[in-house]
């Protein structure tokens, strides 16, 4: 898969098309052989943003192969050509936050400042939200490096940041 240096993706609030800061996002890379690639989590900035870049995504790679050597084989290039990008769902970013603080040394492998990541996700409101996530191909993401990921209250209220 082509994947350009850089991919912005905006969260609105789907009723007011307003950014929503705070909410943790992940972006999946499909495999060619065996297991897919999670980066991330990312949390949007003020203005409903988050940045994944190739670089970043190689390094997910790298890592992930370096942690669960039987577990993956691709590699960027070998991915199939879509990505999708969702709301970390919030019982993962709990289950994150609680892998971390069990065994710090091996999952904070995962990330360049763990101890900062952990921090971010404790903040985090994507138990307010429903489910949602949007998927692009290659050639939308090479053409447009940006995606735009729309969520629901799951009250149904609606508010950006």
């Amino acid at each position: 898969m082509n994947f350009p240096d850089k991919l912005t993706v905006i969260v609105r609030d789907r009723q007011t098309g307003l950014p929503i800061g705070q909410v943790a996002v992940r972006m999946e890379l499909f495999a060619a052989h065996k297991n897919n690639y999670s980066v991330g989590p990312s949390v949007t900035d003020e203005k409903g943003q988050v940045v994944f870049t190739r670089a970043a995504c190689e390094l997910a790679i790298k890592r992930a192969k370096e942690m669960f050597l039987m577990d993956y084989h691709s590699n960027l290039g070998e991915c199939r050509p879509f990505v999708e990008v969702s709301l970390h769902l919030p019982e993962r970013v709990e289950g994150m936050i609680r892998q971390y603080k069990d065994a710090p040394h091996f999952w904070g492998l995962g990330f360049d400042d763990p101890e900062r990541t952990i921090a971010v996700l404790q903040n985090v409101k994507n138990a307010d939200y429903a489910s949602a996530l949007v998927r692009a191909s290659e050639h939308e993401i090479m053409s447009h490096p940006q995606l735009e990921l729309l969520l629901s209250k799951k009250d149904g209220s609606s508010r950006g940041f």
